[in-house]
Parts: structure tokens; sequence; C-alpha cells
């Protein structure tokens, strides 16, 4: 038993043998985004639920009501930490937080689900989210720049749950008997997907178009085609439950003429 926000918990350990799914003779290529959570190489389009910004006012408004009942030194340390209304008031901030996070994890299970279920193999991108999320404060020596508009990018990838998901399609496809492989993502979202000309000019906000062959495309789903390639041309030795991790970029071959 677990108590947690002044609520108890029932905790349960068990095995769970594998259950295969179906094959499909697919992969399916998986590009994450703030704007779109999850975009795949066949066009489809997982929204994110900014849960963050959607529980923002409830969150604000505990916040608010604790900063009410908190009474502070010169020195900003709470001086009425066991207070019955103090104790409430985060006792009500922490339910709020973890409705939020509740509806996060709920989101993320089921599109880790919907991405599994699509195909044999998953490719997504191998972040490098603890590098994503630094902060751009800098030091008083080299001060950072656009710190502010870098911190808001930092919350929404938070938010997003990037790290949640690669964690739920891999644990749902270790179930299935199924593969997650994580390709260098790097310039994926630059390279078009017919002829392979690789240019941040063709990217343009939301959309794809590339200045060598005029190929266009959402540009999620471009990455997501890039990313499906790369794992289809190297070869891998991964079991099922793993994920291989990145390795030397083979030659381009073969372009995929997708649309």
């Amino acid at each position: 038993m677990v108590k947690k926000n002044g609520r108890w918990y029932a905790v349960f350990e068990c095995r769970r043998d594998p259950e295969p799914l179906a094959t499909t003779g697919r992969i399916i290529g998986v590009d994450r985004g703030v704007h779109v959570l999850a975009a795949t190489s066949e066009g489809v389009q997982i929204a994110n639920g900014a849960f963050a910004e959607r529980h923002r006012r409830v969150v604000k408004s505990h916040r608010l009501s604790l900063d009410r009942v908190s009474v502070k030194d010169a020195a900003g340390c709470c001086l009425n930490r066991e207070a019955p209304a103090r104790r409430a008031a985060v006792r009500r901030l922490a339910r709020a937080k973890e409705r939020e996070a509740n509806a996060r994890l709920d989101a993320l299970h089921k599109a880790a689900r919907r991405l599994v279920d699509r195909a044999d193999v998953v490719a997504l991108e191998a972040l490098d989210l603890r590098a994503m999320t630094r902060s751009a404060k800098g030091t008083i020596e080299h001060p950072g720049r656009n710190v502010r508009a870098k911190s808001g990018l930092n919350r929404v990838i938070l938010d997003a749950g990037f790290g949640i998901l690669r964690r739920l399609v891999g644990e749902k496809a270790a179930n299935a008997v199924r593969m997650v492989i994580d390709v260098d993502a790097r310039y994926s979202s630059q390279t078009c997907g017919r002829c392979l000309h690789v240019s941040a000019k063709s990217r343009r906000r939301r959309r794809f178009c590339c200045v060598s062959c005029g190929w266009s495309n959402h540009a999620d789903v471009a990455a997501a085609l890039e990313i499906r390639r790369r794992a289809e041309l190297r070869p891998t030795s991964a079991s099922p439950s793993g994920s291989t991790r990145p390795t030397s970029r083979t030659r381009r071959e073969n372009a995929h003429n997708d649309c």
C-alpha cells in the first residue's frame, strides 16, 4: 500500500508473458515534435495534448491559494509549514498536478499502443533529451541568449513527454514481440523524401518543400519518412524486445517516393 496526496493506492507486481501480435510486414518511422506529438511515415499525426497548458489555470489557482495561507519571514522561509490550512492547500495543489500527470500518462499510453499496433518495427529518433532541455542561462562570464524563449521550449518539450513515450513504446513492443529501432536523427527534418537533398531552406514552418525537386509534404511526416528510410537501410541485430542504437550512417540508396 502506498499513500500519495492523502489517498491510498494498492501496488501489485506480477510477471506477464509476451503476447505476440499478428505480423503486419510493415516498418514505420515516427517523428516526435511539440506541435504534433508523433507523426508517422504513413501520414498519421497524433496530437500533442499540451496538458500543462490545459491545467495551467487550475494549478495556478491552487498555487496562489497556497501563497495566501503561507507565512514567510524576510528570507522567504515558511514559518507555518505544519498549519492545517497550509497543509490542505499543499494537498490540493499536489492533487491538481497529479491529475495533470495522470492525463498525460493516459494519452501517452494510448499513443504508444497505436504506434506498436501499426507495424512490426517502429523506428524512432535517438534524442538526447538532457541536452535538448538544458538551460540556456549560461554563466556570468558567458550569459546565454534567448533564455526566455529557450525556457518556454524546454517546458513544452517536457510537457509533451518524449522520454515517457519512448519508454512506453519499448515496453509495449516487448510485450507484443515487436522491434523498436533508434536511428540517428541529424538532418532528418531537412532531408527530401524523394531526391534526398538536404537543405534547411526546404523546411517552411509546418510544411516541407524541397528546394531541389519540389517534393512537398507535412514537415513532420517528411521527417518520419526519412527516419524510416534510415532504419531500413542499416542492418540491425536487435531482438524484438530491445532496441538498436545509432551506428555510422550508411550510403544513400533507393530513395522513397512516398507522398
